[in-house]
């Protein structure tokens, strides 16, 4: 957390062009089309099995986590259909080619529900409407909005941005009335991080999405 809040903090100040990059993206697909998908539900799974990056994975500033995950929705659960990493090519020069690494980390596993994972799926399509050169930052024209439980979808929404925005804004109201969200305003703004009001707030709006959108 206090590194995430750090770096956060220090890409609020500084040149986006010389310090951000917008990540590649999971993808997901349903009914047969495929998404970029700007939540990462593998995330939960590999901090609990304490996965690093294996030596020959090349990590970039497009990709600082280090693997691309590949989803499937299917008769409403959430499934992890593969993970790659990028690896130097033996075959071509000055190139990368993807490597599986689903048996290493799931081993014996074709297609798995993703039982680990409770929260919400962002998955945007159609143009860009305003681009970030940040995160997952960029506004698209549509959003697919799935919530989460235990790998099993329990809501559905198909929103254009406008409703995207609002939706975003109700859920993050929601999530001001909880003791979650008095508890971190009040670490954010102390003496450890010493952030206002309105940069705690404008924090909170961007890196708890994944959580206050879920509830």
């Amino acid at each position: 957390m206090k590194f995430n809040i750090a770096v956060f903090l220090l890409l609020s100040f500084i040149s986006f062009g010389c310090f951000a990059t917008a990540q590649t993206p999971d993808a997901i697909e349903i009914n047969h089309v495929k998404y970029r998908l700007n939540t990462n539900p593998l995330e939960k799974y590999l901090t609990e099995i304490k996965w690093e990056p294996p030596k020959e994975a090349s990590i970039s500033s497009a990709n600082w986590r280090g693997y691309v995950a590949s989803w499937k929705i299917e008769a409403g659960n959430l499934l992890l259909t593969d993970v790659t990493i990028s690896v130097i090519s033996k075959t071509k020069e000055h190139s990368y080619d993807d490597l599986s690494i689903l048996n290493s980390i799931l081993p014996n596993k074709k297609e798995i529900i993703a039982y680990w994972y409770s929260g919400v799926l962002i998955i945007p399509h159609g143009k860009i409407t305003n681009y970030v050169h940040m995160g997952y930052g960029s506004s698209y024209e549509k959003y697919i909005v799935l919530r989460i439980n235990r790998g099993v979808i329990i809501e559905h929404l198909d929103l254009v941005e406008t409703e995207f925005e609002t939706y975003k804004r109700r859920k993050f109201q929601i999530f001001k009335e909880t003791a979650k969200f008095q508890e971190n305003l009040k670490n954010l703004m102390s003496d450890e991080y010493n952030l206002s009001e309105y940069e705690a707030l404008e924090f909170m709006q961007s890196f708890y999405a994944e959580y206050y959108l879920s509830l």
